[in-house]
């Protein structure tokens, strides 16, 4: 990696590890104020609007950080699309949320989504701005506008929820957050790029964004498809267990994967337009990913129930088999979750929503054909469609680039002995932790120990890539540090 991206990705991950501290700590006051009936009914909610949200962005943020030559032209007609695309959007989500408050047999749905749908408002002047930024990899100022918006965020849930609104104060929420947000993207977006808006030029955006945003929207639906099968079947105290399970391993995606993921477009992007190769970056990138979580899902397999009663309180026991379930069938996906961003750098969306097409359907007849049995089955049945992503993703890869699977996934051989190293420590110190009946803090700080130690051991024993990027860190620290 060169010292741009190391750049970014530092920042990102400062970003997302600070942000981490204030949801971890939001989330668990929240755990104890709210019900599992107001996590579901918001969670229900939530999953919706986040389907109309890829309908708002439209595809405008990848096509404006991809595109190769950006003018002022284009850039006027990326904020004309977002403006009429958001403002649509949110209109259409209001006048849904009585058909699916009928739907669910809920009437709290109706105050949530129309709370939710103000954001539909606001983020068509955010969303080019923090584009551009990611474009220019100054990440430095994505950290300052991220990490205050995440404490707005947090903080108006809490001291709503503190004043008895229930489901209502994490929907208020993130209306602030996005607010926040947009008033520092006018203040900290890049120079000379507060402009009218503008439509010369709005097909070659429109055109972009149709195929990404089928591709987007296949995906969220599919990936949010369980809420409204599992509300319908189990019930919304189902959802509300199922979400927290899931919830619980997304905090390793927003945190870490999305940070990676943040700084992956921009850097394809960036090689593509100097035609340079992307397999190795790609190969690299994947190897170290996949190093950091298996030994993270590993880790949540085997303590999920210590990690739920500590984070959340004992009301939340029943999410813990889901939540080990999941954390097994995540794994596979780590394989192939920077597919996407190579994609949508190169300008391949269409082969994106070739995937989708195909992937879709079969995770869908999968989950309904679970959801016969019971909500564990339903979790469990993830690693289907997982592995067939992969396969898709895997193919495309390699016809893109012209490459071998070697080639592309060679680093991840040794994540697997990086994986097994970490796991196999976890799981002595987990069956001496039990054995012993240590509370749950002391026990998942002694496992993660175990775990962490066997990582750093096997990553130097293996030689992986991940130990070098370590070794030079720590390197680069102790010149910073010498007087």
């Amino acid at each position: 990696m060169n010292a741009k991206v190391r750049g970014a990705l530092i920042w990102s991950f400062a970003e997302r590890y600070a942000s981490l501290v204030v949801n971890i700590a939001s989330t668990m006051v929240l755990a104890r104020l709210l019900t599992p009936q107001d996590i579901g009914v918001y969670s229900v909610c939530a999953a919706f609007v986040t389907i109309a949200t890829v309908m708002r962005d439209f595809g405008i943020s990848e096509y404006l950080i991809q595109e190769k030559e950006l003018s002022e032209t284009k850039l006027r007609a990326a904020y004309s699309g977002a403006i009429v695309i958001g403002w649509s959007v949110g209109l259409v989500a209001m006048l849904l949320r009585h058909p699916l408050a009928i739907y669910l047999k809920e009437p709290a749905v109706v105050d949530v989504i129309g709370i939710l749908a103000l954001n539909f408002a606001i983020l068509p002047f955010a969303s080019p701005a923090f584009a551009l930024l990611t474009r220019e990899m100054q990440f430095r100022r994505i950290f300052v506008i991220q990490l205050s918006s995440t404490i707005v965020h947090a903080s108006t849930g809490v001291l709503l929820a503190l004043n008895g609104h229930g489901f209502r104060s994490m929907a208020w929420a993130s209306v602030a957050n996005t607010a926040f947000q947009a008033l520092l993207l006018l203040v900290m977006r890049p120079p000379g790029t507060l402009l009218m808006p503008g439509l010369t030029g709005l097909r070659y955006v429109f055109g972009y964004g149709s195929f990404f945003v089928m591709s987007r929207l296949l995906e969220v639906f599919t990936r949010n498809a369980h809420e409204f099968i599992i509300a319908r079947t189990f019930g919304l105290t189902a959802v509300g267990l199922f979400s927290r399970a899931m919830g619980l391993l997304e905090m390793f995606y927003t945190n870490v994967t999305s940070a990676v993921q943040r700084v992956a477009t921009p850097a394809f992007a960036d090689q593509h337009r100097q035609g340079e190769n992307l397999t190795a970056l790609y190969a690299q990138s994947t190897g170290m990913i996949t190093a950091i979580a298996w030994p993270f899902f590993g880790f949540v397999a085997l303590m999920s129930r210590d990690m739920m009663r500590l984070l959340f309180g004992p009301q939340w026991d029943a999410a813990a088999p889901i939540c080990t379930l999941l954390a097994l069938a995540i794994m596979p996906t780590y394989l192939y979750t920077l597919g996407p961003n190579l994609l949508n750098a190169t300008g391949n969306v269409a082969k994106r929503l070739r995937i989708n097409l195909i992937y879709s359907p079969i995770h869908l007849v999968v989950i309904l054909a679970a959801s016969r049995f019971s909500v564990e089955a339903v979790a469990a049945c993830w690693v289907v469609s997982n592995l067939v992503a992969l396969g898709l993703y895997l193919k495309a890869m390699r016809e893109l680039l012209g490459t071998t699977m070697q080639a592309l996934l060679g680093p991840c051989l040794k994540s697997v002995g990086v994986a097994l190293g970490s796991i196999a420590a976890q799981a002595l110190m987990a069956q001496l932790v039990h054995f012993y009946a240590l509370p749950a803090l002391v026990a998942l700080l002694l496992t993660g120990g175990a775990g962490l130690a066997g990582l750093v051991v096997a990553a130097q024993a293996l030689r992986h890539p991940l130990a070098h990027e370590v070794t030079r860190a720590l390197g680069h620290l102790r010149k910073r540090a010498l007087p």
